[in-house]
């Protein structure tokens, strides 16, 4: 059996093609479905048109590469947009049926689709949320989303990284777990991804050299500073910076580094399976696996 997942996040949407056990392709495309929402409360003509346009050939990928069933699932910009069900109806005539996930669903298929063993904290930053997940191989003992993502918080606060810090340092006590002990610090999505991929200098895509790739707070600083110090049009020579996410990233890592604070983490672990691998399992666990389009 060949299973497609498609995630749809509020900053970028994510295309996972697997045989159940293993990634055999992994696309991505940006295309800030939650751009302006964080002011308006509802989702833009133009941000749901090239999102829809994006699933669509995701769906026509998963058709060609003979994929025997397909799922699509969304996340906070559907969820809490006034006119999230308008999208939603939007991909239906296109032949698409989304699954629109709750916050606390959002946090169990992220932890399921990084969970290695130990005791693990799992963050999820994405565009208009971010989910914390605590547990083992037993599964999550806590699990909560806020309504804190990279693009509301620059829609927010742009790159003032003082006001940044001030507001996330707040925000992050909102989790109610201070103290708890956890082995290790997880973290999935973009954010991480663009840090582990700076770090490492990466001009191409390569999983392997980002999967578990663990970063140091100070290290995480370090490259936050270059890249705010940077201006905007000359980020774009910033060896392993996604151009598309060169205004999300400084804002992405100083919340990052909130959370790191909050928990008390000293280190970060990139994953590069996440919440397409969880949803996998979520589905594949569940009568819901009948519900998918092809």
């Amino acid at each position: 059996m060949k299973y497609a997942v498609v995630d749809i996040g509020s900053n970028s949407i994510r295309l996972l093609v697997s045989d159940g056990n293993k990634a055999l392709l992994r696309m991505l495309e940006i295309t800030r479905l939650a751009e302006g929402l964080n002011k308006s409360g509802v989702l833009s003509d133009a941000a749901m048109e090239r999102t829809a346009a994006a699933i669509v050939r995701f769906r026509d990928v998963a058709v060609k590469e003979k994929c025997d069933k397909f799922f699509a699932f969304a996340t906070e910009a559907v969820r809490s947009a006034a006119n999230g069900g308008k999208f939603v109806e939007m991909l239906k005539k296109e032949g698409v049926n989304i699954d629109v996930v709750p916050g606390d669903v959002e946090a169990q298929i992220g932890f399921a689709g990084a969970y290695t063993s130990g005791t693990i904290a799992l963050v999820d930053i994405g565009g208009a949320s971010t989910e914390l997940a605590i547990g083992d191989e037993n599964g999550i003992k806590y699990g909560k989303s806020l309504h804190v993502g990279c693009v509301r918080l620059k829609e927010s606060f742009g790159e003032d990284i003082a006001a940044l810090k001030t507001f996330g340092d707040k925000e992050a006590e909102e989790y109610g777990v201070k103290g708890i002990k956890f082995d290790k610090m997880y973290c999935i999505g973009g954010s991480a991804s663009t840090l582990a991929s700076i770090d490492a200098r990466l001009e191409n895509y390569d999983e392997k050299a980002l999967h578990h790739r663990t970063l140091s707070r100070e290290r995480i600083v370090e490259m936050i500073d270059f890249i705010h110090n940077t201006p905007m049009d000359e980020r774009d020579k910033i060896v392993g910076l996604e151009p598309k996410r060169k205004d999300i990233v400084v804002c992405s890592g100083v919340w990052l580094l909130c959370i790191m604070d909050y928990l008390g983490a000293k280190e970060v672990v990139n994953s590069e399976t996440s919440n397409t691998e969880g949803y996998l399992k979520y589905r594949l666990a569940s009568r819901r696996s009948e519900r998918a389009d092809f």
